[in-house]
C-alpha cells in the first residue's frame, strides 16, 4: 500500500507537466506577460535605449564643438582684419609725410616736421607706432658735409653710425617724438644693415610701402627687449620721371619711415578685445621659429599642450607677408562649454536602468522560487554525503545489537576496523569477543553487562588482535534502548580507532617522566616568555621554587655579565633558525653567579601559530673556573699577574683595529728600568722579584681603564695608551708616568731607587704591524738610554724611513764606486781682466746605468753624512792627479781645484796622506791642486781646519774657503784661517743683477778679500752682465755657465786652446772702477726692479699687488739722485739729463695705475710698452754716466800713478 502510494503521487505531476508541455508548444504567439518575463527581453531593451541615449548625446556634443569651432574662426579672422586695417591706417600716415616733401619742394626744417607729426597726435589715434622719421640717403662725398651741417644745429656729437667706409649712406635726421629712446637711432644708417637694406630697396624699386623683416630696434634698450620691424616709403625729387626700377632709383633721396615694437604694436591693435584666444605672429611664410617669431600672446604657454582649437592664416603686406597661429586658450574652451550633452546622457542612462530593472524582476520571479525548491533538495543530500564523509574521515563503525536474539548487524567500517571480511562475520557477540585480547576481555565484559543491567551508556576501550598480528585499540561508545516495559532489547553503538593517540599518551607520559627526572634544568616559556614549567633540577640550580618562578620571565636571571647585544643576537637566532646553544651567566636567588652551557628551541603547537620555547641547560661553573685558570697560566706572568707576551699581542692587535675604527692615536711605550741589574747582584734575586711587582703595581695604578701593561719578561714592559688625541696628551702621561716611576720602593726594610727608559710610537702615524710597533717602540728605548736613560723618547716613522731609504742609498752610492760608475768633469777658471784660463774646478759626476749622468746634488749629500765621504774624497784626489799628469804629458799645464768634504778634511794624518799621493805622481807640483774647503765645514772646528791648512800651504797646496757668505764667519775667523783665496757664493752671484741686497753682499765680499789680502774668485757667471759688474766691483776670477759648463777631461784642452775673452770684460778692463761709485753701478739695477715690481703690480692687478713707490723724489732711486749721486755727479751734464727722464717716468707710472684701476686692459697694455722704451732710454743715460765717470777716474788714477 504504502509503496503504490508514492507512486500515485510521483507519476501525476509528471503527467500534468507534460500535458502544460505540448499545450504550450501548440499556441502560436506568447502572451505579453510571457514576453516581458523573459530576460532576452530586458537586455534587448536595454541595448535599444542605450542607443538612443548615445545618438542624443553625440548630437548634443556635435553642436556644442561646431558653435565652438565657428566662434574660434571668427575671433582668428577678427584679429587678422584689425592688423591689416591698421597697416593700411599707419600707411596713410607715412604717404602724409612724403606729400609734406612734396608740398613744400624741399626738405622739410625740424621744427616743421616736429609740427606735422605733432598734429597726427600719434600717441591717441595711432598707438603702438614708435615713431615717424626721415632717413636721407647720401653718397661718401656728402657725408662730411652732412655731418657738419648737423652738428651747426646744435647736435655737436651727432655723426653716422656704424662708422666705416660703404658705397652708399643713409642717416636718420628726424624721428618724431625726439623723445630719450628715439634718440638713440639718431644719426643712425639703416642701409648698412642687411635687412633694413632689403626694405629700403623694395620701397625704392616698386615706389610702394615696404616692411622690414624682424629686427632689433636701435631704440632698444637692457630692459623690455622686443622684436621690431619698421615701415619704408620713397621720397623721390619731384619733377624726375619715375616710369621705370632705374628712374626711380635715380630720383631717390630718402624714406619717411615708422619703427615698430611689436609687443606695443600688437596691444595698440587688439587690446584686449580676445583674451580667449592667443596667437603668434611669423616673418615669413617657411620658416616659423623663433629667428622669425615677431610676437607671442603667450610667452609661456606650453605649446607641448595641444590647444582644442588652432588655425594658421597669412596676412598680406606691402612687401612682406606674415603668418599667424592662432590657438584657443582654456578659459576659451571653459566659456564655449555646455553641459547639455553630459545632462543628456545621464538622464537618459538613469531611465535606461530603471526600465531594464524592472523588466528583470519580472522574468526572474519565477526561475527564483523554482531554484530555491530544488537548493533545499540539494542541501538534505549534501546533509548526509557530509555524514558519511565524516564517518569514514574519522574511522567511526557503526553496530547494532538485538538483545531479544543476540544478533549483531555491522557496518562496511567496522570491518575495516577488525581486519575482518563480511563472509567470515556471524553476526554474533561471540564473533566479536574472539577479537578482543584476551588480558582486555573479562574488563570489557563486565563492563558491557554493567551497562545492560543498569541502562547506562556503554563506554570502553580495549585491544584487539589483527588477523596479520597487528594490536589495534579501539574505543566503543554505545546507547541501550529499552521497550516500554523498560527492559533492554536493543544497543546501537559505535567503534573509532584510537591507537596513535594512545601511543601519543604514552608518549607524553615518557617526556613528563624526564621532564621531572633529568639532571638538567629545564624550563618552558609562552610565544611572551613568560615562564609557564619548570622542572625540580631548575628549582634545584636556581634556588627558586616552582611558585616563585611560574608567570615570570628568564630576565630575573640574568647576570648582569651579558650585554644587551649578546641578547639581541641569540634571540635572533632563535626567531631566524628556532635553535640557539651557547654558555652564558646567570645569577642564583641567593645571588651567586654561576655558568650554564644552555640550549633553547623553538616548539609550536600542532597546526596552530602560537609556539612555545624550551631551555635546557646544565652548570659549568666548575669548569669555567678552571678553564679561567688554564687561560690566566697560558696568558699572565707567574710573578707580577701582568698580560704576558701572548696576551699582549692580542691587546695590541685589539688596540690598532679601535686606532683604526676611532681615528685616535695609540702609543705603544715600551719600557726597561734602569739600575734593575745591580739590584738583583746586590739584593738578590728575591729582592728584585718583590721589586718587580712593585713596580708592576704602580704601573697599573698609573694607567686609565682604557690602557694596559704586560710584561715581556725581565725588566721589561709595554704599556698600551688607548684613545689619545695626539703627541702632546701623550708627552703629559709619560711625564706623569716618569715622575712616578722615579719614587723611592720600598722592598723589606730597603730603599731602593730606580728610572726607566721608554720609547714610544704612535699608531697609525707609524702605519706598520703589531710586531714592527714592538720593534719600533724597542729602537725608542734604546736611542732614550743611548740620550742618558731616566727619559722617553718618541719613534719618529719619517726619520725611520729616511734613515732606511738613506741606508739603501749610500749602499748605492758605494757599489758604483766599486763598479767604476764615477766620473770626473771639469769647469773652467779664468781671469776675466786679462783673458786667461787659470784652470779648472773638478766636479764628481755618478754615469748610473740605468738614471744617466748625474749631478753631484743627487748623491754627495748622502755621501757627506758618512765615513764612505772619505773613501770617495780620496778617489777625487787621485782621479784630478792622475788627469793633470795625463794633460801634462799631452802639454797642458793647469791647475785643478778639488772639494774636500769637512769630515774628511779634518780626518788625522790628512796632509801626510795627501802628501804621500802626491809623491805617486812626480809630474804634478803641488801648486797645481788646489783644495776648496766649504765655510761651514771650516768654522766646525776652526783651529784643527787652521792647522790643515797652513799643513797644506807648507806643503805649497793652495787652499780656497768654498761657498764664502753662506756661513757665520767673523773678521776673526776669517782672520784666523790662512786661506789663500774666497770664493763667492754662487746663490749671490746668480740674483746679483736684479736683488740689491745680493749685490752688496758680493761687493762686501770683494771688500773683504782685498782688505785680508786674499784672492777672491766669482762662481755662479752666467752672463756677459755679470762679469762686467764683478770687473767694476774689484773681482777679476770666475767660473759659470756663463763661461763654460762642466765638460769631460778630454774636452777641457780643445776649450782651453781656443778661449777668447768677452770684448764687454775687456772694455771694462781698460778702466779703473772706484768702490766709491758702487752706489752709481746699482742704480741701474734699482731703475730695473722698481719697473719689474711696477709691470708684476700692473699685471696682477694693484689691489691684489701694491705698485711701488711712485713719488719721483721718494722712491729709491729718487732718493739716491736727489742727494748722494747729487752731490758727487751734479756737475756733469749726463746726471743732469736724468732727471727729466725720470720724472716722465714716474709720471707715466702713475698714469698706468689710473688705467689699471679704470679696467681699460688694451690700453694698459699699450702704454706698458711706453714705460719700458723710456726705461731703456734711463738706462742707457746711466750707463753713459758710468763710462764718463770711469774714464775721468781712470785719468785721475794714471795721472797719480805718473806722479
Amino acid at each position: 500500500m504504502s509503496h503504490s502510494s508514492k507512486t500515485r503521487k510521483s507519476t501525476k505531476p509528471q503527467t500534468h507537466s507534460i500535458h502544460n508541455a505540448k499545450h504550450a508548444g501548440g499556441k502560436k504567439r506568447k502572451s505579453i506577460a510571457d514576453i516581458f518575463h523573459n530576460e532576452v527581453t530586458a537586455w534587448f531593451i536595454l541595448i535599444i535605449s542605450l542607443c538612443i541615449t548615445a545618438a542624443g548625446w553625440h548630437i548634443a556634443n556635435h553642436y556644442v564643438q561646431k558653435r565652438a569651432t565657428e566662434r574660434f574662426y571668427f575671433e582668428g579672422e577678427d584679429a587678422r582684419q584689425r592688423i591689416l586695417k591698421r597697416m593700411l591706417d599707419y600707411e596713410q600716415v607715412l604717404r602724409g609725410g612724403v606729400a609734406l616733401f612734396h608740398t613744400l619742394q624741399r626738405t622739410p626744417t625740424r621744427e616743421e616736421w616736429h609740427r606735422y607729426v605733432s598734429s597726427l597726435d600719434i600717441q591717441t589715434y595711432f598707438p603702438g607706432i614708435q615713431g615717424i622719421g626721415v632717413t636721407l640717403m647720401l653718397k661718401p662725398s656728402e657725408l662730411q658735409p652732412h655731418i657738419d651741417a648737423i652738428r651747426q644745429e646744435g647736435f655737436s656729437n651727432y655723426t653716422v653710425k656704424p662708422q666705416g667706409k660703404r658705397d652708399n649712406y643713409s642717416a636718420i635726421v628726424y624721428l618724431e617724438p625726439f623723445d630719450w629712446r628715439n634718440r638713440r637711432a639718431f644719426g643712425y644708417d639703416m642701409y648698412s644693415n642687411p635687412m633694413r637694406r632689403e626694405a629700403m630697396e623694395r620701397a625704392r624699386d616698386t615706389g610702394l610701402p615696404s616692411l622690414s623683416g624682424r629686427v632689433t630696434l636701435v631704440q632698444e634698450t637692457k630692459d623690455d627687449v622686443q622684436a621690431g620691424f619698421l615701415v619704408y616709403l620713397p621720397i623721390y625729387r619731384k619733377e624726375m620721371p619715375l616710369d621705370t626700377v632705374e628712374q626711380r632709383r635715380q630720383a631717390l633721396t630718402g624714406f619717411v619711415y615708422s619703427p615698430f615694437r611689436m609687443n606695443d604694436l600688437m596691444s595698440g591693435i587688439l587690446g584686449t578685445d580676445t583674451p580667449n584666444v592667443g596667437f603668434e605672429l611669423y616673418d615669413g611664410v617657411s620658416s616659423q621659429d623663433m629667428a622669425t617669431l615677431l610676437y607671442d600672446s603667450d610667452p609661456v604657454w606650453d605649446n607641448q599642450q595641444a590647444p582644442a582649437h588652432q588655425i594658421q592664416s597669412q596676412i598680406e603686406l606691402p612687401g612682406r607677408t606674415w603668418t599667424a597661429r592662432f590657438h584657443s586658450r582654456p578659459a576659451f574652451t571653459e566659456a564655449m562649454s555646455s553641459n547639455q550633452p553630459i545632462l543628456i546622457a545621464i538622464g537618459g542612462l538613469v531611465v535606461d536602468l530603471l526600465l531594464f530593472t524592472i523588466i528583470w524582476s519580472l522574468a526572474g520571479e519565477r526561475s527564483r522560487v523554482q531554484s530555491k525548491a530544488e537548493a533545499m533538495t540539494v542541501d538534505l543530500r549534501n546533509l548526509s554525503q557530509r555524514l558519511d564523509l565524516a564517518q569514514e574521515s574519522a574511522g567511526i563503525g557503526t553496530w547494532d545489537l538485538d538483545l531479544t536474539n543476540n544478533h549483531l548487524l555491522w557496518d562496511v567500517r567496522m570491518f575495516k576496523l577488525y581486519g575482518m571480511s563480511p563472509e567470515n562475520f556471524t553476526h554474533n557477540l561471540d564473533c566479536w569477543s574472539s577479537c578482543l585480547h584476551p588480558n582486555d576481555f573479562p574488563r570489557v565484559e563486565s563492563e558491557f553487562k554493567r551497562s545492560i543491567a543498569t541502562g547506562e551508556k556503554f563506554k570502553s576501550s580495549f585491544r584487539i588482535s589483527l588477523g596479520n598480528g597487528e594490536i589495534r585499540v579501539l574505543e566503543a561508545h554505545a546507547t541501550l534502548l529499552q521497550d516500554s516495559g523498560g527492559k533492554p532489547v536493543r544497543m546501537v553503538g559505535i567503534n573509532s580507532d584510537i591507537t596513535e593517540r594512545r601511543r601519543n599518551e604514552e608518549k607524553l607520559m615518557l617526556a613528563a617522566n624526564v621532564f621531572e627526572h633529568a639532571h638538567e634544568g629545564i624550563m618552558i616559556t609562552d610565544e611572551n616568555e613568560r615562564i609557564i614549567d619548570v622542572n625540580p633540577t631548575f628549582c634545584e640550580l636556581t634556588g627558586y621554587s616552582k611558585n616563585e618562578i611560574i608567570g615570570e620571565t628568564p630576565r630575573m636571571l640574568q647576570s648582569g655579565r651579558q650585554e644587551k647585544a649578546f641578547y639581541q643576537h641569540m634571540w635572533q637566532e632563535i626567531k631566524t633558525s628556532g635553535f640557539w646553544q651557547g654558555e652564558i651567566w646567570n645569577r642564583r636567588k641567593n645571588g651567586e653567579l654561576y655558568a650554564e652551557l644552555l640550549s633553547i628551541s623553538t616548539i609550536r603547537e600542532l597546526g596552530e601559530q602560537s609556539y612555545r620555547y624550551v631551555a635546557i641547560f646544565s652548570d659549568i661553573t666548575k669548569l669555567k673556573h678552571q678553564q679561567e685558570k688554564l687561560i690566566r697560566l697560558a696568558h699572565y706572568d707567574a710573578l707580577t699577574q701582568l698580560p704576558n707576551r701572548v696576551l699582549l699581542a692580542d691587546h695590541l692587535n685589539k688596540a690598532m683595529a679601535q686606532a683604526r675604527r676611532s681615528g685616535l692615536v695609540l702609543a705603544v711605550c715600551y719600557l726597561d728600568l734602569d739600575g734593575f741589574k745591580p739590584v738583583n747582584d746586590n739584593y738578590g734575586h728575591d729582592v728584585g722579584d718583590q721589586l718587580l711587582v712593585k713596580v708592576a703595581e704602580r704601573l697599573n695604578d698609573h694607567m686609565r681603564a682604557s690602557d694596559s701593561v704586560s710584561r715581556l719578561g725581565g725588566d721589561e714592559f709595554v704599556l698600551l695608551l688607548n684613545n689619545l688625541e695626539g703627541v702632546e696628551e701623550c708627552d703629559h702621561a709619560l711625564q706623569r708616568l716618569m715622575e712616578r716611576m722615579t719614587a723611592t720602593y720600598h722592598v723589606d726594610d730597603k730603599r731602593i731607587l730606580v728610572s726607566a727608559s721608554i720609547g714610544v710610537t704612535l699608531f697609525p702615524w707609524d702605519d706598520v704591524d703589531a710586531d714592527t710597533l714592538l720593534r719600533h717602540a724597542d729602537q725608542a728605548m734604546y736611542r732614550a738610554k743611548e740620550n742618558g736613560r731616566n727619559r722617553y723618547q718618541i719613534f719618529d716613522p719619517e726619520r725611520d724611513r729616511q734613515v732606511r731609504a738613506h741606508r739603501e742609498a749610500l749602499n748605492r752610492i758605494e757599489q758604483a764606486l766599486q763598479n767604476q760608475e764615477f766620473v770626473l768633469y771639469y769647469q773652467p777658471k779664468v781671469d776675466m781682466r786679462r783673458g786667461k784660463v787659470l784652470g779648472a774646478e773638478a766636479l764628481l759626476r755618478w754615469l748610473h746605468p740605468e738614471q744617466g749622468l748625474l749631478p753631484p746634488g743627487k748623491f754627495l749629500p748622502i755621501a757627506e753624512e758618512s765615513d764612505f765621504s772619505i773613501q770617495l774624497g780620496e778617489w777625487v784626489l787621485n782621479e784630478a792627479l792622475r788627469q793633470l799628469t795625463l794633460w801634462k804629458e799631452n802639454g797642458l799645464n793647469t791647475t785643478v781645484s778639488v772639494n774636500i768634504s769637512g769630515r774628511h778634511f779634518q780626518k788625522e794624518n790628512f796632509a801626510e796622506k795627501l802628501m804621500a799621493l802626491l809623491t805617486r805622481y812626480p809630474l804634478v807640483k803641488p801648486s797645481q791642486l788646489e783644495l776648496e774647503v766649504l765655510e761651514s765645514s771650516a768654522l766646525e772646528d776652526i783651529d784643527s781646519v787652521s792647522q790643515v791648512i797652513s799643513a797644506c800651504r807648507a806643503m805649497g797646496i793652495p787652499v780656497a774657503i768654498d761657498d764664502f757668505g753662506t756661513g757665520y764667519s767673523s773678521l776673526t775667523y776669517l782672520k784666523r784661517l790662512p786661506a789663500d783665496t774666497l770664493k763667492i757664493d754662487q746663490s749671490f752671484i746668480r740674483n746679483m743683477l736684479v736683488d740689491i741686497e745680493d749685490l752688496t753682499i758680493v761687493e762686501g765680499i770683494i771688500g773683504l778679500s782685498h782688505a785680508f789680502r786674499r784672492k777672491v774668485i766669482a762662481e755662479g757667471i752666467e752672463s756677459e752682465e755679470h762679469g762686467v759688474f764683478l770687473l767694476r766691483l774689484g773681482c777679476e776670477l770666475g767660473q759659470g755657465y756663463g763661461i763654460a759648463r762642466p765638460m769631460p777631461a778630454e774636452e777641457f784642452p780643445h776649450w782651453a786652446s781656443n778661449y777668447h775673452n768677452v770684448s764687454s770684460w775687456q772694455h771694462t778692463a781698460q778702466f779703473h772702477w772706484s768702490r766709491q761709485d758702487f752706489p752709481l753701478f746699482t742704480a741701474e739695477l734699482i731703475y730695473r726692479r722698481w719697473i719689474n715690481d711696477l709691470s708684476a703690480s700692473i699685471n696682477a692687478g694693484t689691489k691684489l699687488i701694491p705698485p711701488p713707490e711712485l713719488d719721483s723724489k721718494r722712491c729709491r732711486f729718487g732718493l739716491w739722485y736727489y742727494n748722494e749721486g747729487s752731490a758727487r755727479y751734479g756737475n756733469l751734464p749726463t746726471f743732469k739729463a736724468l732727471e727729466p727722464i725720470h720724472e716722465k717716468i714716474h709720471r707715466h707710472a702713475a698714469y698706468l695705475v689710473a688705467l689699471e684701476k679704470s679696467g681699460r686692459p688694451n690700453l694698459v697694455k699699450e702704454e706698458l710698452k711706453r714705460l719700458n722704451a723710456m726705461h731703456l732710454d734711463i738706462t742707457k743715460s746711466l750707463s753713459k754716466l758710468q763710462m764718463e765717470f770711469a774714464e775721468k777716474a781712470d785719468a785721475h788714477y794714471k795721472a797719480l800713478e805718473r806722479s
